[in-house]
């Protein structure tokens, strides 16, 4: 049987988390629950979960200051799910980025269709797009996004990117990039991709976006490394 989604619950009520917990595991989701901030700090990878649900009045940090932490270090969608229904808390919660906003009590039949209704939008997501941490590359629009804005970038800039980004932490040679990029074969010479990168580094260095950094192996090409 296909899993749905692996799925992470931050649930302090244990009763309301027991249930949830076996209907949707009834329903193909493979659900690991924690109770505290503290808990999901001891969580080895966060980056293995599909999709978090997260409620705002934990034992030990608020929902909103977890997910603040949450949000830089996954990137999968994050959904509130609370007793507080002021609509000042729900807009809060949807700004901070969150993709839903589910107000306690709820059917659990209700939760896991809108669990689908999100696993259905990243799916259809990541079929065109790549992430690097809080960068997005759209292939399809041949644009990069930044914490949700677009950069200013030419589509050579964005080819290039999405090339080494395909081959992270790989060594893509410079051949590669040129017949791929500028559409004829490598004469040594032509330092067109060069230059293409250069303005890359200078756009990503300009918006501090310091953990990707595109590197030069000498004689060899160019090599995308992304940190934290």
């Amino acid at each position: 049987m296909s899993i749905l989604c692996k799925l992470l619950l931050i649930e302090d009520d244990l009763p309301l988390a027991s249930l949830i917990c076996q209907y949707l595991r009834a329903n193909q989701c493979d659900v690991v629950h924690v109770s505290s901030g503290e808990e999901v700090n001891l969580l080895f990878n966060l980056n293995e979960f599909d999709i978090v649900i997260c409620d705002v009045m934990l034992p030990d940090i608020s929902g909103f200051e977890l997910f603040k932490t949450l949000n830089k270090e996954i990137h999968c969608p994050v959904i509130f799910f609370t007793a507080l229904d002021d609509d000042k808390d729900q807009i809060y919660g949807l700004d901070l980025g969150a993709v839903d906003y589910i107000v306690k009590p709820v059917d659990p039949a209700i939760l896991l269709a809108r669990i689908k209704v999100h696993m259905r939008l990243r799916n259809q997501e990541s079929s065109s797009t790549l992430r690097l941490n809080k960068l997005v590359l759209d292939s399809q629009q041949k644009k990069i996004y930044y914490q949700g804005a677009a950069l200013p970038i030419t589509v050579q800039e964005f080819d290039v990117l999405y090339l080494l980004a395909q081959h992270h932490l790989e060594i893509v040679p410079r051949e590669v990039l040129f017949k791929s990029i500028i559409g004829r074969d490598y004469d040594g010479l032509d330092r067109a991709v060069d230059l293409i990168i250069s303005r890359l580094r200078k756009k990503l260095e300009e918006l501090s976006i310091d953990y990707l950094v595109i590197r030069s192996i000498r004689g060899k090409g160019y090599l995308l490394s992304c940190g934290e």
